[in-house]
């Protein structure tokens, strides 16, 4: 489901009320009773713990456990929603509803994420993050397996495939998302990155693996198995969403003053736009392999390439942030690198080969945007708010998580639908190509912004 999904370290924001919520900051200093100068955009200093806190200490080994449980957790839950596309190709093969309202039940559990953050951040200030995974892992595999009863009816579909897993999903994502950034410091890019490239390889199994299943024993077995799949997966995994010792707690109230901000104007628009588009290419994949002739098989296989590219994508990009040419730039290329291949290779692909080229392009710029957020975030606004700061751009993603596949199914559908070929499909990649190339000039405002020159690591 539309989700993307994603999203990484990120707390929700709230009113004025502190969420104590551990962020991966400065190091205490002893002789100070408040959090590290540089308060942005007129902040006001948050406590420090007590004088008997431990110092944090970056980079543990005791860190990857935590990131491969966040990985694993995103290899089901991004790599299901990423794995509708092949659910909507068969519904739509059954004449349940038109592409449209099939891309709305899909964009439900993906838009929730963002709607209900501040409910989520409420519940992991009481229970914490583990045991909100745990609530949120049986709550989506449960939308999962009941959507295999739900088939015949899309009112039962909205309920189970969009509401139920939508809840899980939102309990879920904050807590996979955010602990394991908080365990690194010089490696929080690449940390980020493979958590999120668990949904890559999770799309690309779970593509594979429920065609597969469908072709064997049916659309209704395959969904419970599924969601059984997703139970054994995420519940054991969410026993690790632990918090290092020794972090700050802050503050993750809704910063209004970040609004006077115009950097963070820019970059709230950025994110609001790239939102739209990201989901077009695996919700709509399947379906452009069948209208040039090839079988649903095919159409997975095709899927899984783009989710194995968006996997390497999260984990290159990640790398590229980290070591190579810088967060801001790493952003820039993903974007660029989605809305040419977009606009350039995909309304010509009628060859096999062609759609796999354009799959696997897409795939790795995708595979950026989400990973690179936080990091993005932290070296534009400092990690002082890194929490405070994601929460209040976030609050732009709804919109593109819940109308932006649908809008796609609407113009393939008022072009002649699936049945009316290759052409039909060009009005809906023009419009995702064209909004990812226009959050790129977005950033590239931001970019020059902090630094002017051309060279520059930012």
């Amino acid at each position: 489901m539309s989700s993307t999904h994603t999203l990484a370290a990120w707390t929700p924001a709230t009113d004025r009320s502190e969420i104590d919520i551990p962020l991966a900051h400065l190091p205490r200093r002893q002789s100070d009773n408040y959090s590290a100068p540089g308060h942005r955009l007129g902040e006001e200093p948050q406590p420090q713990p007590d004088s008997d806190s431990e110092e944090i200490v970056w980079d543990q080994k005791e860190g990857w456990p935590v990131v491969l449980a966040g990985s694993a957790i995103f290899f089901v839950y991004l790599g299901l929603i990423y794995s509708y596309g092949i659910v909507q190709l068969h519904l739509e093969q059954r004449r349940l509803a038109n592409v449209p309202t099939l891309s709305f039940i899909g964009s439900v559990g993906a838009a929730m994420s963002p709607l209900t953050c501040t409910i989520t951040a409420r519940i992991i200030k009481r229970f914490g993050y583990s045991k909100t995974a745990f609530v949120g892992g049986v709550f989506l595999g449960l939308g999962e397996f009941t959507a295999g009863f739900s088939t015949k009816s899309v009112p039962a579909m909205f309920i189970t495939q969009g509401f139920l897993f939508g809840i899980g999903a939102s309990l879920l994502f904050l807590p996979a998302a955010t602990v394991p950034s908080l365990w690194f410091k010089k490696k929080r890019g690449l940390a980020t990155g493979i958590v999120y490239g668990g949904a890559g390889i999770g799309s690309a199994v779970i593509s594979l693996s429920m065609e597969k299943l469908i072709a064997s024993c049916g659309l209704e077995t395959a969904l419970k198995i599924l969601g059984a799949c997703a139970w054994a997966i995420i519940l054991p995994a969410s026993y690790f969403l632990k918090a290092p010792s020794g972090q700050r707690r802050a503050a993750a109230g809704m910063q209004w003053r970040l609004f006077k901000s115009i950097k963070f104007n820019v970059m709230l628009l950025m994110g609001g736009l790239a939102t739209f588009p990201l989901f077009v290419p695996p919700f709509l994949l399947p379906l452009y392999v069948s209208s040039i002739g090839l079988s649903s098989q095919v159409g997975a296989a095709v899927l899984a390439c783009w989710n194995i590219a968006s996997a390497l994508g999260r984990i290159g990009m990640g790398f590229g942030a980290d070591s190579l040419i810088g967060p801001v730039n790493s952003m820039l290329l993903s974007l660029v690198v989605v809305g040419v291949s977009a606009l350039a290779l995909w309304p010509f692909a009628s060859s096999l080969g062609l759609v796999i080229f354009f799959a696997i392009l897409n795939g790795i710029g995708s595979g950026g945007f989400f990973s690179l957020m936080p990091v993005v975030t932290g070296a534009v606004f400092g990690d002082e708010r890194l929490a405070a700061t994601m929460s209040a751009l976030s609050t732009s993603w709804f919109f593109g998580y819940f109308m932006g596949s649908p809008i796609a199914g609407y113009l393939l559908d008022a072009y002649g639908g699936t049945e009316a070929g290759l052409k039909a499909f060009r009005p809906a990649i023009f419009y995702a190509g064209s909004l990812t190339l226009a959050s790129a000039g977005l950033i590239l405002v931001v970019r020059l912004m902090m630094n002017p020159r051309v060279m520059a690591k930012v």
